[in-house]
């Protein structure tokens, strides 16, 4: 298999070097990542600026492109212009913190799947959900990362297209993980917001987000609460943001009649 890899913490990053040693036993792995972190960016493009594309030589990957844009534009020059030919799936990550719920609006990780989806390539995130005391082991992860890609890479876990998987990995001590995976829904409720003010003149205040991030909503079947219970989730996710108010969708409706200024 041939996989092209990005994240949005930047190309020095340990959760992708953990991700190309999960993917090496699997096929060939092009690297094309941020110069920078891109973290909670979003799906943000720049159609308006030229991108600055370099080649280095870093450890482990060897020679990679480095884009000085989004995680989002790293896999669009990575499949318009440094791959010759489309690779077989297009893996980001592995991103230090969880992508749940709503964070897929605001993930540049996801971002960066959700592009390759979009141009018709198959395509996969990952997170792994992080706590102070628990501390990510790379090498150890990148293991369970490898038997979770084995099984998702399968043509039984295909998607139709358009369409890429978001997996998240709970934290567990020892990052000894579940030994199977639940497929659930992502959550739909708002994260917990706040903010307190840091700095304060005359007209102005600097505020600091306050609030935390296991704070937020969740309902029982959703992504968030499984990985929030130690469990490892995959949820399949889709491009359209079309409501589901299916009722009024392909009719035509009469607006009113404008009203006369006198």
């Amino acid at each position: 298999m041939r996989f092209l890899i990005t994240n949005d913490d930047g190309f020095d990053a340990p959760g992708l070097a953990a991700l190309y040693r999960a993917l090496l036993p699997l096929g060939s792995v092009t690297v094309v990542a941020p110069a920078t972190c891109h973290s909670s960016r979003g799906h943000a493009v720049d159609t308006k600026n030229a991108i600055r594309l370099e080649r280095r030589v870093v450890e482990p990957f060897g020679t990679i492109s480095v884009v000085h844009s989004t995680p989002a534009d790293c896999i669009r020059v990575g499949l318009r212009h440094v791959m010759s030919e489309p690779p077989d799936f297009v893996i980001a990550g592995i991103n230090p913190g969880a992508n749940l719920g709503v964070d897929l609006f605001y993930s540049g990780t996801a971002a960066a799947a959700r592009e390759a989806a979009i141009l018709g390539v198959p395509a996969i995130a990952l997170s792994r959900l992080i706590h102070p005391g628990f501390p990510i082991d790379w090498e150890k992860l990148s293991v369970h990362v490898e038997r979770v890609l084995r099984l998702m890479l399968s043509p039984e876990y295909g998607l139709p297209e358009g369409h890429f998987w978001n997996i998240n990995f709970p934290v567990v001590e020892g990052e000894r993980y579940p030994e199977d995976i639940m497929f659930v829904p992502h959550g739909t409720a708002p994260h917990a917001v706040s903010f307190q003010v840091v700095h304060e003149s005359e007209g102005t205040q600097i505020l600091e987000y306050s609030a935390v991030y296991r704070d937020r909503l969740r309902s029982g079947a959703c992504d968030v609460s499984h990985v929030f219970e130690q469990q490892l989730t995959a949820t399949p996710v889709g491009p359209s943001l079309t409501s589901g108010q299916g009722h009024r969708l392909n009719t035509r409706v009469s607006l009113p009649p404008a009203s006369c200024a006198d």
